[in-house]
């Protein structure tokens, strides 16, 4: 047996990087695109020739897309896909059971929708984005393994000349996906299991009436189908396969066209297929998200039904929650034990959604229950969403993610200062969506204020003029950005959602989050805030301190 080639190394120094992200799917190619916004050296590696041509993922969430928006792709992504307007449901008549998503939650996000777009197409986006920030993806390049001691961490790949290399890092992140070699080396389990049913996904185009700026799901006794329209006459059908293929490890496109009008009660043909596959869906997740300076995200870090168009979402969602925290970290802005931060606040979200997609899997999947019980709960939540408001605005903040919050979070704990009135955001809140105007009459969207790179201190001033929070900014330069919203009648509805009866601060993390809120003028009890996790040239023993607040 030969030995592996090596790569001599003459200088370490040549193959030393901050981080090495493994897997170029949309998780890692996010967390690669956000390091190279926050200026950070690192190394993405992926085993494949190219990105995905497979649609696979194919929704876009609101949350999504407000990263998409600070990172100026979000048009490009609504160009390139489709708006979805409603959804509906057959049972047992040819007339489906119809939802309207249009205006359904405008006054909570600038995307009050659902995007259809295929996997295939976000991972060029964000190609793309990664190319004009001149970094790109080392293709058919393999992880072999990875070792970490004192000095850092040393990953063994395989590059594209079979030659095997080592790279010196301090962190690695495991992007590569549901059979990560990452999570595994980390010897962290995967906690749940796999649903029996078999599962098909198949694009092609159909020849069809229903519009094609709607979804649909079709439930009979036998068979559960999905039909979600993509550009030009093309669709996603997902559904559980044939009884006489159960079991069986290939699927034909024919397969699937052979009877297939008895599970939609409409006219439709299917023809010029282009990707079919089979598999079966998991409900499973790692207990933690780190061990050492080694992270898992995404398909690594958690994985469940296909319900709800959440997984990938939920991945370039992990990678936003911890970019930041690693920038700060690797440019001395913040203590190591910042980090600890990422499991605390991804995992909670992580697990809620599988309980929540397991829960909901398991009334369409039950064929009982999907023929006696899930036509009446379908008839309920339609009622609900067409008649009641706030239903609506629930279930689209549930599903779009613009709801997750940190409020547990340690980084959250302490963090106001004053009297709110209750329905008022909180730390570990995504900062609400708000349009107003200033003083030029041009209307703005809060939100776009902050973008992603620092945290933002948004100051809101009837009579004071805040002259301590210059010093303040001075002494976080490079972490702490600032700008004063006085107030008059077009900022007035920013005094009321934030509950700022005279004067105050909303502290914004680079990801959107309220990290702390005061309503008073209080200069100390805002510094004494950022002392706790953030670190200045003055600051002294905050390992210590901070090992105090998070323990």
């Amino acid at each position: 047996m030969m030995e592996p080639k090596i790569k001599k190394i003459n200088s370490p120094d040549k193959n030393e990087t901050e981080v090495l992200v493994v897997g170029a799917g949309p998780t890692g190619l996010m967390m690669a695109c956000q390091l190279a916004i926050h200026n950070i050296r690192f190394r993405i590696i992926d085993k494949t020739e190219d990105h995905t041509t497979q649609s696979r993922a194919m929704v876009l969430q609101a949350r999504s897309l407000e990263i998409f928006d600070q990172m100026g792709i979000a048009q490009r992504a609504i160009e390139i896909g489709q708006i979805a307007d409603g959804f509906g449901a057959f049972f047992h008549s040819k007339s489906p059971v119809k939802i309207s998503l249009r205006g359904i939650s405008e006054s909570s996000t600038h995307f009050p929708f659902l995007l259809m777009l295929e996997q295939a197409k976000t991972e060029k986006l964000l190609s793309d984005f990664l190319m004009s920030q001149g970094h790109f993806v080392e293709r058919k390049s393999t992880f072999i393994s990875f070792e970490e001691n004192e000095q850092g961490i040393i990953s063994i790949i395989k590059n594209t000349d079979g030659i095997e290399e080592k790279i010196y890092t301090k962190y690695i992140i495991g992007c590569d996906g549901t059979h990560s070699q990452v999570r595994e080396q980390m010897n962290l389990p995967f906690i749940g299991s796999t649903y029996p049913q078999s599962l098909f996904v198949l694009d092609c185009k159909l020849d069809i009436t229903l519009p094609e700026n709607e979804f649909y799901f079709s439930f009979n006794g036998k068979y559960i189908t999905g039909l979600f329209p993509l550009k030009e006459g093309r669709y996603r059908i997902l559904g559980t396969v044939p009884d006489e293929l159960e079991g069986s490890d290939t699927i034909t496109f024919n397969d699937i066209k052979k009877g297939f009008e008895k599970r939609v009660p409409v006219d439709i043909s299917l023809r010029d297929p282009e990707w079919i596959s089979m598999y079966h869906a998991h409900h499973q997740y790692a207990p933690a998200f780190k061990k050492g300076n080694c992270f898992i995200a995404g398909d690594a870090a958690h994985i469940h039904s296909p319900i709800g168009g959440q997984g990938m979402n939920t991945g370039l969602q992990d990678a936003y929650n911890l970019a930041w925290k690693l920038s700060l970290v690797i440019k001395g802005k913040a203590p190591e034990l910042l980090l600890n931060t990422y499991t605390e606040e991804r995992l909670v979200v992580a697990k809620k959604i599988v309980r929540t997609t397991d829960t909901i899997f398991y009334f369409v999947s039950r064929q009982k229950i999907r023929k006696y019980i899930t036509p009446v709960l379908w008839f309920v939540f339609s009622q609900l969403m067409s008649k009641r408001q706030f239903f609506r605005k629930f279930i689209f903040r549930t599903v779009s993610e613009i709801g997750i919050q940190y409020r547990k979070s340690p980084l959250s704990q302490n963090a106001s200062f004053g009297d709110f009135d209750s329905d008022a955001p909180k730390p570990g809140d995504r900062l609400p969506f708000l349009i107003y105007k200033n003083k030029n009459g041009e209307k703005l969207n809060i939100q776009d204020r902050v973008k992603g790179k620092t945290f933002h201190l948004f100051i809101f001033s009837k009579d004071n003029l805040f002259s301590d929070i210059g010093f303040l900014t001075k002494e976080y330069e490079d972490i702490l950005t600032a700008e004063t919203i006085p107030f008059s009648n077009e900022t007035e509805i920013i005094f009321k959602t934030l509950s700022i009866a005279n004067n105050g601060y909303y502290l914004i993390r680079p990801d959107l989050y309220i990290a702390y809120r005061s309503s008073k003028n209080d200069y100390k009890q805002l510094k004494k805030y950022l002392s706790r996790f953030l670190i200045t040239g003055k600051t002294v023993n905050i390992q210590r301190q901070l090992s105090l607040q998070f323990t």
